[in-house]
């Protein structure tokens, strides 16, 4: 018998409906990362790229990130956005330092663009006053977040990146719209070499915003 109008879904229903939000938020970014990767997007950026290519792409996601009071960072808040990450190391030094403001000089530089992209820093310990303050009062734009040391090594577990196994912080990752970690730079100690290195960098993100117009 066909379901009279106004009548309520049926539970079979409802469950269907669940699964198919289910596969929706967990399955469809995966499987869109992995195409990227084999049609060539992300082949056709690394043929002239800056950065180096993260092979496969990991999960953008798949790191358990917390905000300054350490509640959970919903995947929800990462989606459809293209993504500039920092992972600072322990102590932050004139590296350190000079990341967060190539970050902000990258982000500026890509002008009617920067809605497409947001920053973030994700640190392993906690910050120390002065960095707090300092990120408060010059890089406020950047979302802060917290993670553990063994979840940042397990993220790079299967990548055939090796030296992505053995050091995580201190580099500067890019991430896609559909939550693919799939660049990662150094950074440098020396100021002038740090502004070459993020023209670099820039030159690689406007790239992948002008290939995607996704986000």
């Amino acid at each position: 018998m066909n379901m009279s109008v106004g009548s309520k879904p049926s539970p079979q229903q409802n469950n269907r409906k669940l699964l198919l939000v289910a596969l929706a938020v967990f399955v469809i970014p995966f499987l869109a990362a992995l195409l990227l990767h084999k049609t060539g997007l992300y082949k056709a950026v690394g043929t002239t790229n800056r950065g180096t290519l993260i092979t496969p792409p990991v999960a953008f996601d798949s790191l358990p990130l917390t905000d300054a009071q350490g509640e959970p960072i919903a995947s929800e808040a990462l989606a459809a956005r293209w993504w500039m990450v920092y992972v600072i190391p322990p102590q932050c030094d004139a590296a350190c330092r000079n990341t967060l403001y190539q970050m902000r000089q990258v982000h500026k530089a890509l002008g009617p663009d920067q809605d497409r992209v947001a920053t973030m820093l994700i640190a392993t310990t906690a910050l120390p006053q002065d960095y707090r303050a300092l990120i408060a009062e010059e890089f406020s734009e950047l979302t802060v977040a917290h993670t553990e040391p063994e979840a940042l090594q397990q993220w790079f577990t299967d990548t055939e990146n090796d030296g992505l196994k053995q050091q995580q912080t201190g580099l500067l990752y890019l991430v896609d719209t559909m939550g693919a970690v799939f660049m990662y730079y150094p950074t440098y100690a020396d100021e002038q070499e740090s502004i070459l290195k993020g023209r670099d960098l820039l030159k690689d993100l406007q790239k992948v915003l002008k290939l995607s117009k996704i986000g």
